[in-house]
Parts: C-alpha cells; sequence; structure tokens
C-alpha cells in the first residue's frame, strides 16, 4: 500500500487520541481566557474532535486500499486531499456546536478557514501546470513542481516509449489523477523522478550516466515527440 498513506493516516489517529488526552491542542482553546473556557463544553469537543481525527485517519488508509484494489489508482492518488479537506470543513463547520459562548466563532476564524482552502487550491494549480522542459545551451530546465536542472553531459540516453512499468510507490511527490510529479520507485526502473502532465501519450525517458530516469509526458503527443528530438540532437 502507499507508505505516505499509511503515515498520514496514522498520524491523524494518534492525533485524536492526543487532542482527547491534551485539550490545550485544539487551536484557539489554550488561549482563550478562563471565562470563555467555562462556556466550552471541552468533554464533548474533545470526545467529537478525537472521532473525527480517527475517522480521518483510518479513511486515508482504508480508501487508499479499496480504491488500489477495484483498480480505480487515480481516486487512490486523491485520497489525502479529499478526505483532509473534506474532513477539516466538516470539523471546522460542526465543532461550533460545543461553544456556549455569547460571541460565536469570529469572522477571523472564517478568513483562516478561506486561507487554508486558497493555499489548497494553490497547491492544485502548482501541481496541476505543465512541467516546461527548457533548454539553453548544453542546460535542461524542468520546471514547476520539483523542478530541477540537467546538464547533457549527465544523459546516457534519451528514449520514447509508449508505456513504463508499474508505479510501486511515491517517496516524495504530487500525485493527483493522471498528474504524477516528483520521485517514484517503479518496478524494473527502481528510482525515477515523473514529470506526467496526462494520462495518455508517449514517456519521454531520459537516463542519466548512473541509470537514474527522469520521465515526462505532455497532454500532446507532438511536445513530446519535440522534447525528445531536441535533447537527442543534443546528444
Amino acid at each position: 500500500m502507499g507508505l505516505i498513506n499509511l503515515i498520514v493516516g496514522l498520524i491523524f489517529i494518534a492525533l485524536g487520541f492526543l487532542v482527547r488526552v491534551y485539550p490545550g491542542m485544539l487551536a484557539g482553546y489554550n488561549t482563550m481566557s478562563a471565562e470563555r473556557k467555562k462556556n466550552i463544553d471541552i468533554e464533548g469537543l474533545t470526545r467529537f474532535m478525537r472521532n473525527g481525527l480517527i475517522l480521518m485517519g483510518l479513511a486515508i488508509i482504508l480508501l487508499y486500499l479499496v480504491l488500489r484494489w477495484i483498480d480505480w489508482s487515480y481516486l487512490a492518488n486523491m485520497v489525502i486531499i479529499l478526505v483532509v479537506l473534506t474532513g477539516s470543513v466538516i470539523l471546522f463547520l460542526t465543532s461550533g456546536k460545543y461553544d456556549h459562548n455569547p460571541e460565536k466563532k469570529s469572522r477571523s476564524h472564517y478568513i483562516v478557514l478561506g486561507i487554508v482552502l486558497l493555499l489548497l487550491g494553490g497547491v492544485f494549480f502548482y501541481g496541476f501546470m505543465t512541467t516546461k522542459t527548457q533548454i539553453n545551451g548544453n542546460m535542461i530546465r524542468f520546471t514547476g513542481m520539483y523542478g530541477k536542472e540537467m546538464h547533457v553531459s549527465e544523459i546516457a540516453e534519451v528514449e520514447l516509449m509508449d508505456t513504463i512499468p508499474r508505479i510501486v510507490i511515491r517517496t516524495n511527490g504530487f500525485s493527483l489523477g493522471p498528474v504524477h510529479k516528483g520521485n517514484y520507485r517503479l518496478e524494473e526502473f527502481g528510482k525515477c523522478r515523473l514529470y506526467i502532465n496526462s494520462g495518455k501519450g508517449k514517456y519521454v525517458i531520459v537516463t542519466d550516466v548512473e541509470g537514474f530516469r527522469t520521465i515526462l509526458r505532455y497532454k500532446n503527443d507532438q511536445d513530446s515527440r519535440s522534447i525528445y528530438e531536441q535533447i537527442n540532437r543534443l546528444l
């Protein structure tokens, strides 16, 4: 199963138990005045947060397993983001019933929520931005999320392929639907860096002198062929 899903899921489960034991971990509660704390049903709130965080953790682990089992890998890669986003909003909006202070959540709370949602939206947007391959003299630069630079002298070969081995695990990357960017481990290839921007099309596989592969796939096959031909000419 996805190591990241397991780790993140266990972290949420652990946080659930910790919040129940240490209410001060709850954002805003530890900075409240003693008078306001008296009007908080902390017993109910910590129980609610514990259950919610544990459910989110279990969902991150189990939903990933189920979706991989039925071969919905694209949706499986979105589990963490979907569960965290949905669960956080539900917990934030529902937890207010345990606050019996005359003044409920201030406008600033909703501003913070809005900022969090904007940040998540920004991550999505940045992750979905098509990776550009810029060639300047003997230097090749891959832009965007997990971008890197390579010198032509580091490249052993470049290939244009229809398929690549199955992705075994994402070690440090962004995956959402057909988009995969960052460091992954593939069957047969081992450790690789992916810049896959589309669910179909040809792959450009750039192998360096140490055998490490950088794999690109563009939304348009013509772009993939163009990059392949440009790098091939440099070699």
